[in-house]
Order: C-alpha cells, then sequence, then structure tokens
C-alpha cells in the first residue's frame, strides 16, 4: 500500500475512534447529566412538603383530620415527585367530604380544597343522603341531630329514586297541612308513607312512576273536609281503585 494511502487510512481510523469516543462520553455525561437533576428534582432532600392549607366552608369536617392524613401521606415528601391522586383518594374516603382537589404551590406547600355533603336525608339507619351529589354517605350520626326524613330501601343505588318521589310526595302532604316522617321502597317495590303522627299510607307499586303519587293525591281530595280521623288510623291502604282500606289504632295507641 502506498505509503500515502496508509497515512490516510491511519487519519480516518483515528477520527473515528476519537469520534467514538467523544459520542461515548457524551452520553455518559448526559446520563449523568440527568441522574443529578432527577435526583435534585425529584430526591425528598429536596423541596419537601412543608406546609398544608385546607380551603372550603367546612363545618362538620375536622381540618385537624384532613391535616393529620395530609402530613401521614405527605410531609416531607418532594412536592415535584408528589402523586396527588393517593392524597384525593384518600381525603374522599372521609365521610363527611363529598369532593376535593389537591393542588401543588411550589416551593413546599399543598392546598387542599374541600366540599361537603349536605344531607338532605337519613338513609335506613346509620346513613345519610346527599340530594347535590346524588349519594349515600355514612358519618358518625351521634354527632348529627337534624330533624330529617328518614328513607329507607334494600340497596343504596336506589336513594335517588326514593328522595325524588319523597319529594313529590312532601309537597301533596303540605297542602293538606300533614307532614311525613319517614319514606320505605320494599323488596318489592312498595311505597309507605310514615306520617309524623305515626301513621302508615300504604300506596303501592309504583310502575310507570305516577301510580304511588296519583293515590296519594286521591287519598288527600277524598278526606278533605270530610271529617276523617287519621289520627285513629294505624295505617290507610291505598292500593284500591275505589275507596280505601283502613285499620285503626288500639286504644291505648290512640
Amino acid at each position: 500500500m502506498p505509503a500515502g494511502r496508509r497515512a490516510f487510512h491511519s487519519q480516518s481510523r483515528g477520527r473515528f475512534i476519537a469520534g467514538l469516543c467523544f459520542c461515548l462520553l457524551s452520553c455518559m455525561l448526559t446520563v449523568f447529566l440527568d441522574l443529578r437533576l432527577k435526583d435534585a428534582l425529584f430526591s425528598d432532600r429536596n423541596l419537601p412538603v412543608r406546609a398544608v392549607v385546607i380551603d372550603g366552608a367546612l363545618m362538620r369536617i375536622d381540618k385537624k383530620e384532613v391535616a393529620a392524613l395530609a402530613g401521614r401521606l405527605c410531609a416531607g415528601r418532594n412536592l415535584a415527585a408528589l402523586d396527588l391522586h393517593i392524597l384525593r383518594q384518600a381525603l374522599l374516603q372521609l365521610p363527611w367530604v363529598a369532593r376535593a382537589q389537591v393542588k401543588k404551590q411550589m416551593p413546599d406547600r399543598l392546598v387542599i380544597s374541600l366540599i361537603e355533603h349536605v344531607p338532605a336525608a337519613y338513609w335506613n339507619e346509620n346513613g345519610l343522603y346527599d340530594a347535590r351529589a346524588r349519594q349515600v354517605f355514612y358519618p358518625d350520626l351521634s354527632r348529627f341531630s337534624e330533624p330529617l326524613v328518614r328513607l329507607r330501601a334494600p340497596h343504596d343505588s336506589l336513594a335517588p329514586e326514593v328522595y325524588t318521589k319523597a319529594v313529590l310526595f312532601m309537597r301533596e302532604l303540605k297542602r293538606a297541612d300533614l307532614q311525613m316522617s319517614e319514606v320505605l321502597l320494599d323488596n318489592i317495590r312498595c311505597f309507605r308513607i310514615k306520617l309524623l303522627n305515626g301513621t302508615t299510607l300504604i300506596l303501592g307499586r309504583d310502575n310507570d312512576g305516577q301510580i304511588a303519587l296519583a293515590r296519594l293525591k286521591r287519598f288527600l281530595a277524598a278526606i278533605r273536609g270530610s271529617g276523617f280521623d287519621l289520627q285513629a288510623a294505624e295505617y290507610v291502604d291505598l292500593r284500591y281503585d275505589i275507596g280505601f282500606a283502613v285499620k285503626e289504632r288500639a286504644k291505648e295507641q290512640q
């Protein structure tokens, strides 16, 4: 091989080796800088959560409980790397929390915004129903004593239906100067109303969504001005096309 060609070949191989070394060094430097940057951004030594701000018009949610929960899950953790979904799901497990939002406020603060459940009725024995959220929730009722109507049904999924019917029943009863204390939808989808005086009105099944309300209207129209003593009835069965079946209370009940 001529000397000139050998010298050119050696120079090309040298440049290739130098370029390869440069590429390797560049990759190593990039990986090193990336690891250092991730360590700087996401290590718990940097940007730790130091403060929690709780926002919202809260009457029943204990802010100390919320702060303690946030502290257990987030205190000292790197704010940039923090998974807010975990904290939000934990907040939604608190009985009175209807909605929760968590935001990062750099460099070291979490802002928690909460909306409370607004109870519209009692649900079965140990729950409450939030009509705005259309949701049943189960707080500690030993600390709650509002005079609300009680709704009953076999499953929580029936709560929106029972509440909607209860509102319609309540409007009709109010026109007759009557109040109810309870609405029940039983296993065979039969509606019953318990009045504040203790009398039960059996409305029956409501297959088309209007039958129960129509029966209640018919009964209230029939007793208006008739002198019928509703106080003396243990229950009134409205499931008849003509008339009603009435069971009187025992004398001691009256």
